[in-house]
């Protein structure tokens, strides 16, 4: 099985945390606090869902970490930033818009 399925079962089965450090790093910052600093150009996400958020970025970091270099990180985060905004239209949709950030990532940076 790939690591990519192996995510979205534990996904789909609800696993993921929901206490976890929020993320902050190459222009992608996912938190609860409204009040949280940030620099130009930095893509933001405000959810209840920080923790879940962050851990998702953190797997699939660690999924492609290989292909993520200190150029292209400012592509990759980001770019899973705007699939959040994308796809959490409500805050009741946290599994489907995780989902369709590991899908669509999948879709940019390859299978895994």
């Amino acid at each position: 099985m790939s690591k990519l399925n192996d995510l979205k079962e534990i996904i789909n089965s609800g696993k993921f945390p929901n206490k976890y450090n929020e993320f902050g790093g190459a222009n992608l910052i996912i938190t609860k606090n409204k009040d949280r600093g940030f620099h130009e150009g930095d893509t933001i996400i405000y959810s209840e869902h920080a923790a879940a958020l962050s851990w998702l970025v953190d797997q699939l970091h660690g999924i492609y970490n290989e292909e993520i270099n200190y150029a292209n990180k400012y592509r990759f985060y980001p770019t899973i930033g705007e699939l959040i905004k994308e796809s959490l239209t409500s805050q009741d949709q946290i599994i489907e818009s995780m989902l369709f950030v590991v899908d669509e990532i999948e879709k940019r940076w390859g299978s895994k």
